[in-house]
């Protein structure tokens, strides 16, 4: 909701923001995003699924990755090729895809982790509407840097259950979003965990180690570091002031935030930190943080994209090579 709602009120038609806006801020229909390619990621312009007009819709064929909630979305927001004759920014479109129906197959990945939180979708002549393309065909591009925008700058609100919220109607909202949230009860684990440090010191008895108190304190720096960031990126937010190349800082720091988190757990559980099973250090949850940090250097973007962009769009250094961005899509050599 949080990524569908502004791109669509921002690049959406009339019929699209009627059809769509109200059902998705609701709850009454959810999304998966279809972006990621097995060979396009950090270079997502370069994707190879491709849309073609047939009459009233268009036929998609291909495949995305790392598309989460794809197994119980009722649509994605999807990017196509529909013209290779073109450079590879400029051939790109954006759809609202039904995802039930025959030409589309979803199929979840198993993470090191041990959850399934994400999948990889294959679209045999799936058919999307064609007063469900975003925009003009060709111009998914802006489309794609809107959403991206949203989810580098994308938070997530716990709600507080109001006094006296104890009847059916709030039980069973209460059961439907513990449901939604069960395959993504991982991620607090993938951002590190820095809430746990300090107790886990404690209860070890290393809590005066002077090596592992200088890497706490770095942890602490950053940590607040980037809270303050996310406090102006809120004032901008509630200023009306649309999202810009500040997300990468924020996504970058999170980056560093959950690594540096856990470093930490390692010094502090040492081999013990790898176990898992009830006998482990807080019930396994410290070999999850382990395992789960890596995704969030990937997520949303790479590290590497994200030091990209700051570069560019922040600091003015000259704009990294391309060789192929101005070479008609279908001529670039790809694997």
């Amino acid at each position: 909701m949080a990524l569908v709602a502004p791109v669509l009120l921002e690049h959406g038609s009339d019929d699209l923001k009627r059809r769509f806006v109200r059902l998705t801020v609701t709850g009454e229909i959810t999304w998966c995003q279809l972006f990621s390619e097995p060979g396009a990621g950090s270079d997502l312009a370069g994707l190879a699924t491709r849309a073609e007009r047939d009459g009233d819709a268009w036929q998609v064929s291909g495949q995305k990755v790392w598309s989460t909630g794809a197994a119980t979305a009722d649509y994605g927001l999807l990017l196509a090729r529909t013209n290779p004759d073109v450079p590879k920014h400029q051939g790109i479109s954006a759809f609202v895809l039904p995802m039930r129906q025959d030409g589309v197959q979803v199929r979840p990945l198993r993470q090191m982790n041990g959850h399934s939180s994400f999948n990889e979708v294959f679209f045999d002549a799936a058919r999307v509407p064609a007063a469900n393309l975003i925009g003009e065909p060709g111009g998914g591009w802006p489309v794609a840097r809107t959403t991206l925008a949203h989810e580098r700058r994308l938070a997530l609100f716990a709600a507080a259950a109001p006094a006296g919220a104890d009847g059916r109607a709030w039980s069973e909202a209460v059961a439907e979003r513990t449901a939604a949230a069960e395959p993504h009860k991982w991620y607090p684990q993938r951002a590190g965990r820095p809430d746990l440090v300090i107790p886990q010191a404690r209860a070890a008895g290393k809590a005066r180690d002077p090596v592992l108190r200088q890497e706490i304190a770095r942890l602490i720096e950053i940590s607040w570091s980037a809270r303050w960031m996310a406090e102006r990126a809120a004032a901008n937010r509630a200023a009306g002031r649309p999202p810009g190349p500040e997300g990468s800082l924020g996504k970058l720091s999170s980056s560093r935030i959950a690594q540096q988190a856990a470093k930490v757990h390692s010094m502090i559980g040492g081999a013990s930190g790898l176990l898992a099973g009830p006998q482990s250090p807080l019930g396994g949850i410290i070999a999850e943080i382990l395992v789960s940090v890596p995704g969030i250097s990937i997520a949303g973007g790479t590290d590497e994209i994200q030091r990209t962009i700051i570069g560019e769009r922040i600091l003015g250094l000259p704009r990294e090579p391309d060789a192929s961005k101005d070479i008609p899509f279908r001529d670039i050599r790809r694997s």
